[in-house]
């Protein structure tokens, strides 16, 4: 019987996810292209966006920099590029929200399998259409080693063409858009 339960401690121990495996370094970044194909019945006429995506063009993608050891410090950065009028985001920290380490909100699970664990950052760019703003990112770390990225800014009522320049730049767009990110080397 000890034996079985030391072989069952030390199975468990050797099998679990460690969060420090999702660290970047200097020599890789977590990279992927938004999803959300072009949906003309939940979009505007001429506005390219999905049911799942909000201002961000098709084809957008994000770069994550991430430390989960530094989820309260220094967690990392998310870069975007392939936007025709610019990045909305240039190497923007994720900012650690201190309260979530005393709260229930700090522990959230999102429904369906494979998540080891979710995390929520603010954004707030200095650089692009979202500067000075706030914008929520919702990180989950994803068994065999991938990363999801949701960001929000606004509550996606004001769906602007990510070919109009003109009102991206305005700064009065709201976001939506889910990224599925792989690690990649730089």
């Amino acid at each position: 019987m000890r034996r079985c339960w030391w072989i069952c401690v030390l199975t468990a121990s050797f099998g679990c996810d460690t969060l420090g495996q999702f660290s970047t370094g200097d020599a890789d970044i977590y990279r992927g292209e938004i999803a959300g194909i072009y949906d003309p019945l939940n979009c505007p006429a001429g506005i390219d966006c999905s049911f799942i995506r909000r201002t961000f063009p098709s084809g957008v993608t994000l770069d994550l920099t991430f430390d989960p050891e530094q989820q309260y410090e220094n967690p990392g950065t998310i870069s975007t590029s392939g936007e025709s009028c610019g990045p909305t985001f240039t190497n923007a920290p994720l900012l650690p929200i201190p309260a979530l380490a005393h709260d229930q909100l700090g522990l959230y699970e999102f429904p369906g399998g494979g998540r080891i664990r979710n995390y929520m950052f603010v954004v707030r760019p200095d650089t692009g259409p979202l500067a000075g703003r706030d914008a929520m990112v919702f990180l989950s770390l994803l068994r065999g080693g991938d990363i999801e990225v949701r960001v929000v800014a606004g509550p996606g009522l004001v769906i602007c063409d990510p070919a109009d320049c003109a009102t991206i730049d305005a700064g009065q767009c709201d976001y939506f858009g889910v990224f599925g990110l792989h690690r990649e080397p730089l």
